[in-house]
């Protein structure tokens, strides 16, 4: 935010005798750091006594980490997944088509080694990779129908139409103009969720069928069942409310609310019927229209008739998935869907795309309060509060309690500037303050990248694995447009860590600590991350606390996280 130098007056002049003492403190507790231009004071009470739940290790998680991303964030889990990974041909290895992301061309993404063509070659290498590093996986099981028949760069569909539509009649997987069965039979194999036999490993690579709940077995006679370290959870598959536009070579009929719940349970109950100790997420949706409507509910004038969510009493279609796969569930006597599973990117304009210029800079910032803030209007063409954390937790409440939240798609662009690492280290303070069950960032920040420092500062800010704790405490007080803090409990100290982020571009932060119900507290270690040095985390001296009492300045566009002890 942008002030007159009458503006950056104001608070000196209001709380000129306030920072007077606070300035006296801060030069003897040696806390002080170099002062930005202008100086807010900003008041933080931690209730460090009244803990309101873990934080999962899983919303530490990516697609596509590198080792070294394994290595020094820590990250405890990682997604196999992604549009391509809805076209994965298990059985032959190392076959995609990358759909409409690239020309709807099949390809093996460099994979090429003879290890790689066996079945499930390049899967099983990524994941015992993932797991030699501790991390635990979340593998997309393709429910598309079709996977990708080779490896060929040059198989690729042909005469795709430039957009998908409502089907030609009931029950038809043709739209006016297209008929996806001469593409299906030119790039792809046809894939089922059960095989309806004997499951067998390896599996029979003469009968032109791939079978999903085949290679669920392949994966766990590898690796073990989920309970006893295999894979631990599959996604049933990526984004398919988006099927007509990314993957309509092959699926160009938009989607009702009964299609997309009927494949669902299909491929979840066939996954469930090989481990049953795995957890199963779904359904996976892209974003905003997604959690509200079916595909079909577009028809002509962008959704509002919505004759398909009229049809299914008018819900929400995720408020509609919920009762009925609690309904299905309730039937069969075990439970299908384990974590209710969503994507999120900002969509005001420039801001995922990694736009960065002072308007763009300050909508990132705000746009991070989607996920929470009922308060706050989205600024894009949504233009309503999306609240998205508690929307759905509100739903679950009603429709399937139990049921865990993943956000296994987000990321906030721009994470090669500070501006962008802060919007990280805010939705990552977010995810756990909201206690969410698992994310994963798309798709990995660049090494030694603002981005990165974000991830490093709550996962191992210190070099040695010490970074933010695992248990969530409420912070009353700060600035939504400048200083804000999260705190957490050492599961293992049980001593308070915080993080202290400074949104401001110009205008840095006295914060005032007041630590509740942790006395004894007399000290804690400080590692900061900010424009002054750009390449690393600095350890600066440790800031004194008495009497659950501390003062600390924080730089304009900075992460500071203090370690108490």
């Amino acid at each position: 935010m942008i002030f007159s130098v009458v503006d950056r007056m104001r608070p000196w002049i209001a709380w000129s005798s306030a920072l007077l003492a606070l300035a006296v403190i801060v030069f003897f507790s040696s806390n002080a750091l170099p002062r930005a231009a202008s100086v807010r004071p900003t008041e933080f009470v931690i209730h460090a006594d009244r803990p309101t739940g873990a934080i999962s290790p899983y919303i530490y998680g990516m697609a596509q980490p590198s080792p070294q991303h394994f290595a020094q964030l820590r990250l405890k889990l990682w997604r196999w997944g992604g549009n391509p990974a809805s076209r994965y041909n298990w059985e032959k290895g190392n076959c995609w088509n990358a759909a409409a992301d690239w020309e709807f061309r099949n390809g093996n993404y460099d994979n090429r080694a003879p290890a790689d063509r066996l079945p499930s070659g390049v899967a099983d290498k990524a994941i015992a990779a993932g797991k030699a590093a501790g991390s635990d996986v979340l593998v997309t099981i393709p429910t598309l129908g079709w996977v990708a028949r080779d490896d060929n760069n040059s198989t690729a569909s042909v005469g795709v139409p430039p957009a998908g539509g409502p089907p030609l009649a009931p029950g038809s997987e043709a739209i006016a103009g297209y008929d996806p069965a001469e593409n299906r039979k030119l790039v792809s194999q046809r894939s089922l969720p059960r095989k309806g036999a004997p499951l067998s490993d390896p599996p029979n690579l003469t009968d032109d069928v791939v079978y999903q709940d085949e290679w669920v077995h392949h994966l766990t006679i590898r690796f073990g069942k989920a309970r006893t370290g295999g894979v631990r959870f599959y996604a049933m598959d990526n984004e398919p409310d988006l099927w007509s536009v990314t993957h309509r070579d092959m699926r160009p009929v938009r989607q009702g609310y009964d299609g997309l719940l009927k494949q669902f349970l299909e491929y979840a109950d066939a996954v469930k019927d090989v481990d049953p100790g795995a957890q199963v997420t779904g359904p996976v949706s892209w974003g905003w229209t997604g959690y509200l409507y079916s595909p079909l509910d577009q028809g002509a004038d962008n959704y509002a008739t919505a004759a398909d969510r009229k049809a299914h009493d008018g819900l929400p279609f995720l408020a509609w998935f919920l009762r009925e796969v609690a309904a299905h569930d309730r039937r069969t006597g075990r439970r299908t869907l384990d974590i209710l599973d969503v994507h999120f990117y900002p969509q005001s304009n420039g801001v995922y795309k990694g736009a960065s210029d002072n308007k763009t800079d300050a909508l990132r910032l705000r746009s991070t309060r989607a996920l929470w803030d009922p308060s706050y209007t989205d600024e894009s063409w949504i233009a309503t509060q999306v609240e998205l954390l508690p929307r759905l937790r509100k739903w679950i409440a009603m429709y399937y309690p139990g049921t865990g939240i993943g956000l296994t798609e987000w990321n906030w662009g721009a994470d090669n500037t500070l501006n962008g690492g802060i919007a990280v280290a805010e939705v990552l303070g977010i995810l756990g303050r909201e206690r969410i069950d698992l994310a994963c960032y798309w798709t990995a920040p660049t090494m030694g990248s603002p981005g990165f420092r974000a991830w490093q500062m709550y996962r191992n800010a210190d070099g040695n694995g010490h970074g933010f704790g695992d248990v969530s405490v409420p912070v009353e007080g700060g600035d939504l447009d400048g200083a804000v803090c999260f705190a957490s409990i050492d599961g293992r100290t049980g001593y308070p860590i915080l993080m202290i982020l400074n949104k401001s571009p110009r205008s840095g932060s006295m914060a005032s600590l007041s630590i509740m119900g942790k006395p004894g507290l007399n000290s804690a270690e400080r590692f900061q991350y900010s424009g002054a040095d750009l390449k690393s985390i600095v350890r600066l001296p440790n800031i004194t606390i008495k009497d659950g009492k501390a003062v600390v300045e924080v730089p304009p566009y900075s992460m500071t996280l203090l370690r108490c002890r």
